[in-house]
């Protein structure tokens, strides 16, 4: 009894602390966000969107929770890049773009430390990931890409074109959900598509970009 006790409580000071390293990563994202007006509320609002999806696809609760972690980690790799290509207001040189290129990979690196993020990393690695297999960094195709970073390229690219950017401003939701639709089955996972597509027509609060300051 005793030993099972204190196994009890050394799990839960094991999940206390992994809370703590999330909350502090998260925190620095934030601020990082809050001086840039085109990316505040960025990662927050893929988090959320994400967990949606994920619950509409009826994964389990530990797969909710780390995709949700996830979405708040994804662009973790962007804290080293410089505000002139991030915010740079015309197109990115093929210099500019490789930068951009390894951010995935960059976040990976700085997350490496805190093994119990294994799942979360490979997410957050494969997220520019195409269904097409044009993606990057490793060029996976289709299924081969994790379930987890299909759902996140949906929601990313939703939020990238839901919002204002340097060069240009949010998109019309028209304009949006044509685009989205256009690339479904290339860059995007066609059954991701279809399932967000359906959460964004019963949840119109989802277009808010509000709701992740």
């Amino acid at each position: 009894e005793r030993s099972r006790g204190l196994g009890d409580v050394y799990k839960r000071q094991k999940e206390e602390l992994e809370h703590v390293h999330i909350d502090t990563i998260s925190v620095l994202i934030l601020t990082e966000e809050a001086k840039d007006p085109y990316m505040r509320g960025h990662s927050k609002r893929v988090a959320q969107l994400c967990l949606a999806v994920a619950k509409e696809m009826g994964l389990s609760e530990e797969r909710q929770s780390i995709i949700e972690r996830a979405g708040k980690l994804h662009d973790l790799g962007k804290l080293g890049i410089a505000d002139n290509i991030l915010n740079k207001p015309c197109k990115l040189n093929d210099e500019e773009w490789e930068v951009i290129r390894k951010h995935p990979g960059k976040a990976v690196e700085i997350l490496h430390p805190l093994k119990f993020l294994a799942t979360e990393k490979e997410i957050i690695l494969h997220h520019h990931e195409r269904f097409d297999g044009g993606g990057y960094p490793a060029g996976l195709k289709g299924e081969d890409i994790p379930l987890e970073s299909r759902i996140m390229a949906v929601v990313d690219t939703f939020d990238a074109m839901n919002s204002e950017r340097p060069y240009r401003e949010p998109l019309s939701r028209n304009a949006i959900l044509l685009e989205i639709k256009r690339v479904s089955g290339t860059q995007l996972d066609p059954s991701v598509v279809s399932i967000f597509l359906t959460l964004l027509e019963r949840n119109p609060h989802f277009w808010d970009r509000e709701q992740g300051n």
